[in-house]
């Protein structure tokens, strides 16, 4: 509330536009709340995440990047290139646990361990694409929170994490179904840094393929985007309606109650590859089958449309 109240009226305002739903400036704060109850919360004792001091430096220069994104709308560029630099602090400071003596690194069903080049590059590009397509899919009210709760699930965080739980999920409430308080960069960068890191801590280096099924959903969304840039001859740095929230909002009406409930299931149903339950496996694939579906005729259909897209600034 005080982030509302105080800060978003000295620049931090979501203002509409073409892209966006709301008709009304939108304080885009969240992110900043996010940052510093984790920060206050670990100083305190009361969160429990495996975050060492590389990790919480790159979670400071992302939120700080994200915050001035918010109030200066800098360039993709500048942002990509802060990514850049935090992805190679994340790499170095985890590669040397990959490459610690009896582990074995697999990735799509081919053993690692003996190039570690290759290690470092896989986890370089994870701690660098990870935030940025995560940063894209915060387009729709809930979605980039509600796929953040769920890896939580997945990934079997409990009460060492409730300042999380408990954070993610008030600012769930404020962002669904009617927006009255944004993430903004500074939160979607953050969140999809505390993600790239967690995710990579929790599953086993021999199921290198893993990640990719908890984060299939903002993976396929940005391929589509990029495709659907290239195919309008577009630079990567512009922004559109290509993304496929913004297609299924088109689809409904606008209707977002319903859209981010449909989405959050398609996100959800391959992160269930992450559990051991009887049939997980054949529902996750089951998921992700659904979802390469959707999103090939959302492909198609946005080429027929021939949508003109809108230069970011």
């Amino acid at each position: 509330m005080a982030c509302i109240l105080w800060v978003a009226p000295l620049g931090w305002m979501d203002q509409p536009g073409p892209r966006k739903q709301h008709g009304q400036a939108v304080p885009c704060v969240g992110g900043l709340a996010l940052w510093a109850l984790l920060v206050v919360a670990q100083a305190g004792g009361g969160l429990q995440l495996p975050l060492h001091l590389p990790d919480w430096v790159a979670l400071h220069i992302m939120v700080l990047a994200g915050a001035l994104d918010d109030r200066l709308n800098l360039r993709a560029r500048w942002k990509a290139w802060v990514g850049l630099l935090v992805a190679l602090v994340l790499a170095s400071h985890v590669a040397p646990s990959f490459l610690a003596a009896g582990t074995e690194v697999r990735f799509l069903g081919m053993g690692l361990s003996p190039y570690p080049a290759a290690i470092f590059l896989l986890l370089f590009f994870w701690f660098w694409g990870v935030p940025q397509i995560y940063n894209l899919i915060d387009g729709i009210n809930g979605l980039a929170l509600g796929i953040s709760l769920l890896l939580l699930a997945v990934l079997g965080f409990g009460p060492g994490a409730l300042p999380l739980w408990g954070a993610l999920a008030a600012l769930l409430l404020l962002n669904f179904p009617k927006a009255r308080h944004f993430m903004g960069d500074s939160g979607a960068l953050l969140l999809g840094t505390l993600v790239a890191i967690l995710v990579i801590d929790k599953t086993p280096a021999r199921l290198g393929e893993l990640p990719l099924w908890l984060l299939a959903y903002p993976i396929v969304d940005s391929t589509m985007v990029v495709a659907l840039r290239a195919w309008n001859r577009c630079p990567l740095g512009t922004g559109d309606r290509g993304h496929l929230h913004h297609w299924l909002l088109d689809r409904l009406g606008g209707r977002v109650w319903l859209a981010t409930p449909l989405l959050l299931a398609l996100a959800g149903l391959p992160m269930l590859k992450a559990l051991s339950f009887r049939g997980s496996d054949q529902l996750a694939a089951l998921g992700l089958g659904l979802l390469a579906c959707v999103i090939a005729y959302a492909f198609v259909d946005r080429i027929r449309q021939t949508a003109r897209p809108v230069k970011v600034m």
